[in-house]
């Protein structure tokens, strides 16, 4: 497990338990989630290790790296990821004040929300640790470059 000391964004000593989450998909454990007090980043506290992650997201219940649509909940899944990307694209835009410019995504999954950005004009770039997701970003949305610890697929 990583456990921090200090917010990972701005690495203050000053947060707060926010939420306790239960993951109901793959492993049924509870996660807390911390908000910093001063840049008022949250993250989540106490998350497996880099070795132990990827079990976590090899599920094929895991559908932001599956992107099954077989079932109702799963075609329930992606109708509300449409209207989410659309919303966290405005937000994006809201926020920093433009209409295009660049965007990092830590942990892209299958790239659903940088496909919706690049849509939009925005140039991407995605990190994704799980080899599967990157594969199905290639297959499903034609992203290339997406990197892992530095290395190119």
């Amino acid at each position: 497990m990583i456990h921090y000391e200090g917010c990972p964004f701005c690495q203050s000593p000053n947060f707060q338990q926010k939420f306790k989450v239960k993951d109901y998909t793959v492993s049924g454990e509870f996660f807390i989630i911390n908000q910093c007090i001063d840049c008022t980043g949250a993250f989540t506290q106490d998350i497996p290790s880099a070795e132990a992650i990827g079990s976590y997201y090899a599920s094929e219940n895991y559908i932001s790296h599956s992107n099954t649509q077989e079932g109702f909940i799963n075609k329930a899944y992606h109708w509300v990821r449409k209207r989410t990307l659309d919303s966290k694209k405005n937000l994006l835009k809201n926020k920093t004040g433009k209409s295009t410019g660049s965007v990092l995504d830590i942990g892209c999954g299958t790239g659903a929300f940088l496909d919706t950005m690049q849509k939009a004009g925005w140039n991407i770039t995605g990190l994704e640790p799980d080899e599967t997701a990157r594969k199905n970003a290639i297959e499903l949305f034609n992203i290339e470059g997406l990197e892992i610890y530095g290395n190119t697929i």
